[in-house]
């Protein structure tokens, strides 16, 4: 070692290398899905939580063990909207496939076409708004994974007949994850 400086530094890398090593570890969930997940669209659970209102989870962390991140998709029929509300406990992301309609994100309104994306942080008040003359479908998503299970407790099981929950009983099942309307 030529001087105290070049010590230091060495020395830093030293101690901080096991310690920045042990910050990454991958949980359980990431260890054993090393092979990854692909799902087919209809090898998905849909939940209807309207009439007509199909929301298919695709990959979930109670069918996958996936602890970071979920992944779904919604059909929107023209006219419809998802009402103004903020989740407490995970960001959500959307990537638009088919339709138009408008996102608005904190109060500001954005138009949305096949290919917009958008990433909502937790916390942060938002809404979709199919005001098209045509079927506004998008894949959307949840990290950390969970909040998928809201869909499974509202909705209707494909296949089955449809019974609403009144906003009474969704409004206490929001509550249970997280989720605040406005």
């Amino acid at each position: 070692m030529k001087n105290r400086r070049e010590f230091l530094q060495l020395g830093s890398v030293g101690l901080l290398s096991p310690l920045m090593a042990s910050a990454y570890k991958p949980n359980k969930t990431q260890a054993e899905n090393k092979s990854g997940i692909v799902r087919q669209p209809e090898e998905g659970e849909t939940f209807f939580v309207r009439e007509n209102t199909p929301i298919t989870i695709q990959i979930s962390k109670r069918m996958d063990s996936v602890e970071d991140i979920s992944l779904c998709t919604e059909e929107i029929q023209p006219g419809s909207k998802i009402p103004v509300h903020k989740h407490l406990n995970e960001d959500e992301f959307f990537i638009f496939i088919k339709g138009t309609g408008t996102i608005e994100i904190d109060g500001q309104e954005f138009p949305v076409k096949p290919g917009t994306s958008g990433l909502v942080p937790r916390g942060v008040w938002h809404s979709i708004n199919n005001n098209s003359s045509e079927l506004l479908i998008f894949t959307f998503g949840y990290s950390p994974a969970g909040f998928e299970d809201f869909f499974r407790q509202i909705g209707t099981p494909k296949g089955v007949s449809f019974k609403a929950k009144t906003a009474r009983e969704i409004s206490l099942i929001a509550v249970k994850y997280g989720m605040v309307y406005k």
